[in-house]
């Protein structure tokens, strides 16, 4: 391993502990794709800044070193560009590994943005180096393969949510390598767009991708109103399930735009009102959503039993929790005021909140160790102890953070629906008025990335407060009209039978129809054609997602 200084490892182990402390799961998939020997190019997709490379360099398999191909700004200063090149940001040797992030900048869009050529040309440049030409001498060594990377976030930007990544099956360059070779300029574009091409398909088939955001925020909702908590749906079927959903969503059918349309209200009600899903789930769903009934808003006594009953809890978890939260607070503060300074980049927030935290945990952790050395310095071995204690806080502090957070965000949701429900309708907010102006108090983000030539970046809205109370009667009905629309919805197309749209490799693996392209797509060159359209029966949809886990019939009913 050449090329890599002594801070190496240490960073790397030192952004592992970072993220393993962000979020709450990490799981890997395809490591038995990644060949045992080099060279290998990681072409990673990149929406979360530095977050990705720590992901990468934390779970790549076989214990591989990676270089990395960075912006040239960060070596301006030349603090960061020592400690970037000892980290082993420069050219790779011959048989190491380079993670490359062929988007070219970190983004935060509703799917992936075009993927820049570098990475293809590079790959095949490396043939030329080998065996010599263009007034080369030949080389040793072997040509480099490349494995595409997935990491699919389930909320990139939030404490304590989970991440699937996903090694892709390596793509050599035998089938570019003849067209590459022939000498000319044209073929050789050709090559490096086909391999480019194929990179980006693999990329596609292991993360989530809309047309909108508006369809994928409904997506997020349809999800979350099937699956009562996140951990009920595994990891593994997180991409296939979201991309599912996704897909059915984006169907054109007046059925499934309507229903589109609730579950996007209900995403905007709820950002607006600062609440989430997830903190409303003791409040049940009805089996038997009525159409044609009233929705139901819960009585004054059951939201105050409710808040009764989650005060009571935290009562007896955070005692237990309190000691550990105290020592830890800091770094809740540091977080929070590292994630407003980026609240225009949600692609940022994460990176601040993990950096940062790394940042005072190096000032803390130090101080804490004094504090306990000093009340042991009667003790034999009393740093031994001292460390020892801070140790063993760090680890009640992550075994205990998660009933504890998720019962803190119950709480302060018991707390703004009781206020929302007693106050009644003389402080609610006109639904109409809301919809209105829904852009202003929970807007999507900005694009600002892979727009199109001409097309100008959009700006930044800081979304306009309004207080919960104004909103919470909305919510709660909207929750069950959207959860009413998607059950009789799904169950309807399963009764007919009918036909969605789906991505044509998940059509492909699940017993769906691939269409063919058009004689004008298939005159064209094969890197310039349009991926083929899918097509699944809803009744394999429905039974798929019954099979992940989703609760059909009324979301409070067990799975179908």
């Amino acid at each position: 391993m050449t090329g890599f200084g002594f801070s190496h490892q240490p960073l790397v182990n030192m952004f592992g502990s970072g993220i393993t402390s962000f979020f709450r799961k990490i799981e890997v998939y395809g490591s038995e794709n990644v060949p045992e020997e080099g060279p290998i190019i990681f072409a990673c997709t990149h929406t979360n800044m530095a977050i990705d490379p720590a992901v990468l360099s934390y779970t790549v398999p076989h214990g591989y070193s990676l270089h990395y191909w960075v912006k040239d700004s960060l070596f301006r200063n030349p603090v960061m560009r020592a400690v970037m090149q000892n980290a082993g940001n420069i050219p790779m040797a011959a048989g190491e590994c380079i993670g490359l992030f062929p988007e070219g900048t970190s983004h935060t869009n509703p799917r992936l943005i075009p993927l820049k050529d570098g990475l293809a040309w590079s790959a095949l440049e490396y043939l030329i180096y080998l065996k010599g030409g263009d007034g080369q001498e030949p080389h040793k060594g072997k040509p480099v393969t490349i494995v595409p990377v997935g990491i699919a976030y389930c909320d990139k930007s939030k404490y304590r949510s989970r991440l699937v990544i996903t090694y892709c099956p390596p793509i050599t360059t035998d089938r570019y390598e003849k067209e590459f070779l022939s000498g000319g300029d044209a073929a050789k574009k050709a090559a490096v767009k086909r391999l480019t091409r194929d990179i980006e398909l693999e990329l596609y088939k292991t993360t989530v991708n809309g047309p909108d955001w508006e369809t994928n925020y409904a997506a997020d909702m349809a999800r979350e109103l099937l699956w009562k908590y996140d951990r009920d749906l595994a990891l593994a079927d997180y991409v296939d399930v979201q991309q599912t959903l996704v897909d059915l969503l984006s169907t054109n059918d007046p059925r499934i735009e309507k229903l589109k349309q609730m579950l996007y209200t209900y995403h905007q009600l709820l950002v607006a009102s600062r609440l989430s899903n997830g903190a409303l789930t003791d409040l049940p769903l009805q089996r038997n959503l009525d159409p044609n009934k009233v929705v139901p808003l819960p009585g004054r006594l059951r939201t105050l039993a409710i808040l009764i009953k989650d005060t009571f809890i935290s009562l007896i978890q955070f005692p237990l929790f309190v000691v550990p939260f105290l020592f830890n607070i800091p770094l809740y503060i540091i977080g929070m005021l590292g994630a407003n300074m980026a609240e225009n980049e949600l692609e940022t927030q994460a990176q601040m909140k993990v950096f940062l935290g790394i940042f005072i945990s190096f000032l803390l952790y130090p101080i804490y160790f004094f504090i306990f050395l000093w009340m042991f310095r009667t003790v034999p071995l009393g740093g031994l102890f001292a460390a020892g204690v801070v140790w063993l806080l760090s680890k009640y502090h992550a075994a205990l953070i998660d009933r504890n957070y998720a019962g803190l965000k119950k709480l302060v949701a018991a707390w703004r629906v009781l206020i929302g429900v007693w106050l009644g309708s003389r402080v609610e907010m006109n639904l109409n008025s809301f919809v209105d102006r829904a852009a202003s108090y929970a807007p999507n983000p900005p694009q600002v990335a892979g727009l199109p030539a001409g097309k100008e970046a959009e700006k930044y809205v800081r979304p306009e407060k309004l207080p919960s109370r104004v909103l919470v009667r909305h919510v709660l009905r909207q929750r069950v009209q959207a959860a009413r629309a998607l059950t009789d919805t799904l169950l309807e197309l399963e009764a007919a039978d009918a036909n969605v749209d789906a991505s044509f490799w998940l059509a492909e693996r699940y017993g769906g129809d691939v269409l063919p392209l058009s004689k004008a797509e298939m005159e064209l060159p094969a890197y310039e054609r349009p991926w083929p359209r899918g097509r699944r029966g809803a009744r394999e949809v429905v039974a798929f997602l019954r099979g992940r886990g989703a609760r059909l019939g009324g979301t409070n009913a067990g799975p179908g």
